[in-house]
């Protein structure tokens, strides 16, 4: 189901960048260019604005890539799955598939490797789930429980890095999944035969790849995201598009809490309510592989590694623990936690969590331009074997999100 993505028209920007290969032989004239000739192909894209909460599951997805969902509600059913499914697997067959219903949901375990898988069809003991392959490898005897069509309480996805060699869909190196973004400009006409008629007006961007992805909180704001990132070049649509907005609404960064808490220690944390604002950027190394393949778009856009950095805007700090957190290099662990206020078992209640389990302090600078002397700090997240999902090896941070949106 398509999804349309609620967004600040400035802050949007999508952009087709074809490389362009000019002849400059020279000929025995004056002139520079001979001819222009058409190179590979890509395009980048980027937009900004609210933070709605269902929305931005596709783009962590995307730059992380090992995603862990469970369901909050009452199951259907459970059973167990009598044949191991490896990465990549669009069927299960399991002991008795007689509450499972096509068109509903069925989760896999529980744990770090725990994920929700949408059914496509119920063949008696065989689920089949046919658009979401299986993220991690389920063996046999694993509880298997059903989810029905109506989804009455939200689900829970956690991010991490993904460490295991198989990526999304079982392809090899470690790769996250890849999205389609739409751009709807209105109808138009193609442009000579190289370009059929457009006659939807949308233009598609498919294999895109998240380069960053950021959050801003101001207390006194709405809480904010942005995305940037890199694609194939477009092509027209083939169908008309459909405008499908959710009901989310954007939440009040007031909402938002801070803490700070014993170096390597995901427990023992204390508030921190003199952060006026915050901010987290996750990036994701990205690389273009234009190869000899008898076409212009690129062989892969490869992910490298992920890094994730932040500031914290102390505006009317205490004391000094700002300062000593970077002089020291305690590096303490840091989470910001923020809901839409609903009850958290009801299917609206939207939340976001960010953890970091070792964040070092590089700068804190004093700021005196305000009433109140005030701490600037920038802080990176640091590898460690917490921030980590069902793919294992050592992460960043983690994110969780929860809304009523069963899987990516």
């Amino acid at each position: 189901m398509p999804s349309t993505i609620p967004l600040d028209k400035s802050s949007f920007e999508v952009e087709d960048t074809p490389h362009w290969l000019p002849d400059e032989a020279i000929r025995g004239s004056m002139a520079k260019t001979f001819s222009m000739i058409l190179g590979p192909e890509d395009a980048t894209f980027s937009y900004g604005g609210p933070f709605f909460g269902d929305m931005e599951g596709f783009f962590l997805d995307n730059a992380f890539g090992d995603m862990s969902s469970t369901y909050s509600g009452s199951f259907a059913g459970t059973t167990t799955s009598v044949a191991a499914v490896a990465v990549g697997g669009t069927t299960a067959t399991v002991s008795s598939g007689s509450t499972f219903t096509s068109g509903g949901y069925a989760q896999f375990g529980t744990s770090s490797t725990a994920e929700v898988v949408a059914l496509t069809g119920v063949a008696g003991s065989v689920l089949t789930f046919a658009q979401t392959p299986v993220r991690f490898a389920q063996g046999s005897g694993v509880t298997v429980y059903a989810i029905g069509t109506a989804v009455t309480s939200p689900f829970s996805h956690v991010f991490n890095i993904l460490n295991s060699a198989q990526g999304y869909g079982g392809a090899y190196g470690a790769q996250p999944p890849t999205h389609t973004w739409g751009d709807y400009l209105g109808p138009m006409t193609g442009q000579g035969s190289g370009d059929p008629s457009n006659l939807y007006g949308m233009r598609l961007y498919p294999g895109a790849c998240v380069a960053e992805i950021s959050f801003t909180g101001n207390s006194e704001k709405l809480l904010e995201a942005k995305v940037t990132g890199t694609s194939w070049i477009s092509t027209p649509a083939g169908t008309a598009p459909t405008n499908v907005v959710s009901a989310v609404v954007p939440i009040a960064n007031w909402r938002s809490v801070v803490e700070t808490g014993v170096p390597g220690s995901a427990t023992t944390l204390g508030s921190v309510p003199t952060v006026g604002e915050w901010m987290v950027s996750i990036k994701r190394e990205l690389q273009v592989y234009f190869t000899d393949q008898n076409g212009q778009n690129p062989f892969i856009i490869a992910r490298g590694p992920l890094d994730a950095t932040g500031t914290l805007n102390y505006t009317a700090p205490g004391d000094e623990t700002p300062l000593d957190q970077m002089l020291l290099n305690t590096q303490p662990s840091l989470q910001i936690a923020i809901n839409n206020g609903q009850a958290g078992t009801s299917p609206t209640y939207l939340a976001l969590n960010i953890a970091a389990h070792v964040a070092a302090f590089t700068k804190v600078k004093p700021v005196r331009s305000s009433v109140l002397v005030g701490y600037d700090a920038e802080w990176g997240a640091v590898a460690n074997s917490t921030n980590t999902g069902g793919s294992g090896g050592l992460g960043p941070l983690t994110v969780t999100l929860t809304n009523s949106i069963a899987t990516y």
